[in-house]
């Protein structure tokens, strides 16, 4: 069987369809009045609140690993091998990310006092607001932007709006934090982003520029640390 770009688009766009008709509600109302709370609480409180972030976004990247590791592996398959071998990197790394929230759960790393934060850096948040928005796009016509997607929209239960987000917000702080996190969300963003932008899902741009301006901190930044 050879790889259709075609194919691939159209079954991931059923794929995501498919989580939006089963889990859309309530979970996705539920997944964004959570994390609403839990960012409010986290830029009024600082590392005060790093716990309840923690666990927040532990149990949302496990329903990820459940739903687009194992049972996107079950979905994938029944297309094609193919098609599973182009997607397996995704509940890859989705483990992997997973397990990184887990061991945060127990040894807490990540830094959540913004209060000397360049206001520079702070450009980022218009990418997380984007991932927390992802306005709907039906596949092959193009955006449909509402604001009832600040409570419809796939944050939560998509990994690439949920990483921006959660990227984003590292971002604001590397090099301090949970570094592990930072490397591997870094890591899905290249990793996933590109293929899903070049099968027509485009509301992934900005999950490749987060990327791209992770793997720039990663360089940059971190070697600059270690002179200090």
């Amino acid at each position: 069987m050879n790889f259709d770009v075609h194919v691939f688009g159209e079954g991931f766009h059923r794929f995501v369809q498919q989580e939006m008709d089963w889990f859309t509600v309530p979970l996705s109302i539920l997944f964004h009045v959570l994390a609403f709370l839990v960012l409010i609480m986290v830029f009024i409180y600082g590392n005060r609140a790093r716990k309840v972030f923690t666990v927040y976004f532990t149990l949302n990247w496990l329903f990820l690993f459940a739903f687009w590791g194992v049972y996107g592996i079950i979905y994938w398959a029944r297309i094609g091998p193919v098609y599973l071998a182009t997607f397996i990197m995704t509940p890859v790394l989705l483990g992997f990310i997973a397990t990184a929230w887990i061991k945060e759960c127990f040894n807490p790393s990540i830094d959540l006092d913004f209060m000397k934060v360049p206001v520079w850096r702070y450009w980022i948040l218009l990418i997380v607001l984007w991932g927390f928005w992802y306005p709907t796009y039906i596949y092959g016509e193009g955006f449909i932007f509402s604001g009832r997607d600040l409570l419809f929209s796939n944050f939560g239960l998509m990994p690439c709006p949920t990483t921006m987000v959660a990227l984003g917000i590292f971002a604001l702080k590397y090099p301090s934090g949970n570094r592990r996190l930072f490397n591997l969300l870094t890591a899905f963003a290249l990793v996933i982003g590109p293929p899903t932008v070049a099968a027509g899902w485009f509301p992934d741009i900005p999950l490749i520029m987060i990327g791209l301006y992770g793997l720039i901190m990663i360089l940059f930044l971190r070697p600059r640390l270690k002179h200090k």
